[in-house]
């Protein structure tokens, strides 16, 4: 991969983009990869998302009030909790092997890079595609203008965006940090 990097960025039009300060910073060869692998995983929590939804179907499971906001707690949330097991798992081995190339092979740092990993994805699970998620939907299924297909997937798509972003953050600075020679941690 690291080939194809090099030869679609030596091309003079790519290349000029890395000449510009701010562009270049975000075009890193790990920023490349983690936004392919984001992508790869969105598909993932989507496609699975779109097996369980098939299977499951539609159907409420219960409801409950918050500050007199009526919440539907529906069998599409059981998918999105499906979806997301299995799209943190296939994050988790691509962040791993392909995008921070963490060599640690101790079973503690293993363990210890796992537990933080679902634990971020847990905060961003709840924050973002439960919460975030009902939120969004239950506010477009008030309006008059959508349907409820409609907010469902603007919903499910929306939150994508900063689960993505989210999950960079802490697995660039918390959960792969690099290591200096002297132990110290490597910065941005």
């Amino acid at each position: 991969m690291k080939k194809l990097y090099d030869k679609i960025f030596s091309i003079k039009f790519f290349k000029f983009f890395l000449g510009v300060p701010v562009i270049g910073k975000l075009l890193t060869y790990e920023m490349i990869l983690y936004l392919f692998f984001g992508v790869m995983t969105t598909v993932v929590n989507l496609c699975v998302f779109f097996v369980s939804d098939k299977i499951l179907g539609n159907g409420s499971l219960g409801q409950f009030s918050l500050s007199g906001y009526l919440f539907r707690i529906t069998f599409e949330d059981v998918s999105t909790l499906i979806a997301w097991v299995i799209a943190v798992l296939f994050a988790y081995v691509t962040n791993k092997l392909w995008v921070f190339e963490s060599k640690e092979t101790k079973f503690q740092i293993i363990i210890k890079e796992l537990v933080s990993f679902f634990a971020a994805r847990i905060v961003s699970f709840v924050v973002f595609e439960s919460l975030g998620f009902m939120l969004v939907r239950n506010i477009l299924n008030n309006t008059d203008y959508t349907t409820e297909n409609f907010s469902k997937w603007t919903a499910k798509l929306l939150m994508a965006v900063f689960v993505v972003f989210f999950n960079y953050v802490m697995s660039k600075l918390v959960i792969f940090r690099k290591k200096s020679k002297e132990g110290e941690n490597n910065e941005l």
